[in-house]
């Protein structure tokens, strides 16, 4: 008996079949620069990173296009680059926006590998910051028309988001409570009667989400800014307003809104620690036929990171001194962990899709191998599709990594005059201020 023929056949179906499974990417992983651009970030050393993304824009890869817009914008903007940044963040709002009208047509080409062949598309929270950050980039430039369209729209953000969710799967991030309170600030900038009244509806919602939605969810108060504004704001508006809250906040001193007229104000946004990142969580499953499969998916674990109150200091020619401390605004690592948490159950659904469909298609190609091969070829195909299913499946970790774990926020309320400004003992800068001004100071630091 002659078996060496037979003997070849079957090795060219082992080999072809272990090169081809072979030649997908299913190791892809993470852009292997963001680790570099991170340290940069956590070192305070804005301008390298940002030189950095400049020059090696391809080491981010062809499926992370919105990843690195995302990330060279905020380093853009930590480093006080504004008009660049807001470009870039402008690019990254387009190609965020394009992405979500292809997510269909992406499953074709993911489904028999992993997410990692498709374009990075962002999580749902991630779209909504592009605007605080945009804001917050016209803001310092004193564009305050064009951060209040930026700050407006994120209502429209989460609500488009939320809509492509069935009744049941949608977020539970549907409302921003500390873009509620920035619009307050920056109506309050503008200071007509009618941006009065906008301010103090901004202020109410602002009170309404901190305290029904992120005190329940995310474990914080609102800040000691917002009782302030909003009882000048009530004041402003009537006595029956004014009594609602003068209620609420019995014990909290405030300027009223004349009164903060004659002075100046700085808004001090500190951005600090690190956002959460990305782990797998792996389940492995056998399947009718002897075969194996593995279903991977995300989830954030917490950074940790020295997350203490900080003094905001501001020191005047005459040596005297006024401190504030800053408090917490928005908790991007709380909001990123919940939404992912929240959505699980959509992320679960599409990473058991997959396996599943390479079953039906590898149940398939089995038989045929069996008719034509017999059953020691389909045994090691068998085989081989159980390992490349296990070694192939992989959860999709890349995140917008650059973002801080949290954005606080402190305000001082000065006479008019030059100032040196202080972040407990690190030197900001000096600012020249006169009465009526609202000016906003940024900084980044990872602790």
């Amino acid at each position: 008996m002659n078996i060496k023929p037979r003997f070849k056949k079957v090795s060219q179906v082992v080999i072809i079949s272990f090169v081809i499974f072979l030649s997908f990417p299913s190791c892809a992983s993470n852009p292997g620069i963001q680790p570099q651009i991170n340290s940069l970030v956590v070192a305070e050393k804005f301008r390298s990173a940002s030189k950095i993304l400049e020059e090696q824009k391809k080491a981010y890869g062809k499926n992370n296009e919105l990843l690195y817009l995302l990330d060279k914008g905020l380093v853009l903007h930590f480093a006080q680059r504004y008009e660049e940044s807001i470009d870039v963040f402008d690019k990254a709002k387009l190609k965020f926006d394009e992405l979500y009208t292809k997510s269909v047509t992406n499953f074709a080409s993911t489904w028999f590998v992993n997410d990692y062949r498709a374009p990075f598309r962002g999580e749902d929270f991630e779209r909504v910051m592009i605007n605080i950050f945009q804001a917050l980039n016209f803001a310092t430039q004193g564009n305050i028309e064009e951060a209040l369209v930026e700050a407006r729209d994120v209502d429209s953000v989460l609500s488009a988001i939320n809509q492509q969710y069935d009744p049941g799967q949608k977020n539970v991030y549907k409302e921003d409570a500390f873009v509620r309170l920035f619009m307050g600030l920056l109506y309050e900038t503008n200071g007509t009667n009618q941006d009065l009244n906008d301010a103090y509806i901004s202020y109410v919602k602002a009170d309404q989400v901190y305290e029904d939605d992120y005190q329940r969810r995310y474990g914080f108060m609102m800040p000691q800014i917002l009782k302030e504004n909003l009882l000048a704001a009530a004041q402003w508006m009537g006595p029956d307003e004014f009594k609602t809250y003068r209620d609420k906040f019995a014990h909290i001193k405030f300027l009223s809104i004349e009164e903060k007229k004659r002075k100046a104000e700085i808004i001090f946004i500190h951005y600090q620690g690190l956002s959460p990142i990305k782990h797998q969580d792996s389940i492995f499953i056998a399947l009718p036929g002897g075969y194996v499969a593995k279903i991977a998916f995300p989830r954030y674990d917490k950074r940790v990171y020295e997350d203490t109150t900080k003094n905001f200091t501001a020191r005047n020619t005459k040596g005297q001194t006024f401190k504030e401390e800053t408090q917490l605004g928005e908790d991007i690592t709380a909001i990123a962990i919940k939404n992912l948490e929240n959505h699980r159950a959509r992320v679960i659904a599409k990473a058991v899709a997959r396996p599943l469909g390479k079953y039906v298609v590898e149940r398939k190609a089995e038989g045929d191998i069996q008719n034509k091969y017999g059953k020691t070829s389909s045994d090691w195909f068998r085989a081989m599709s159980s390992v490349y299913n296990v070694f192939s499946e992989q959860a999709d970790l890349r995140s917008w990594q650059t973002l801080p774990g949290e954005i606080r926020i402190a305000r001082l309320l000065l006479e008019p005059g030059d100032y040196e400004l202080f972040l407990e003992q690190k030197y900001l800068g000096n600012i020249r201020i006169k009465a009526g001004d609202k000016r906003f100071f940024m900084i980044r630091t990872a602790r």
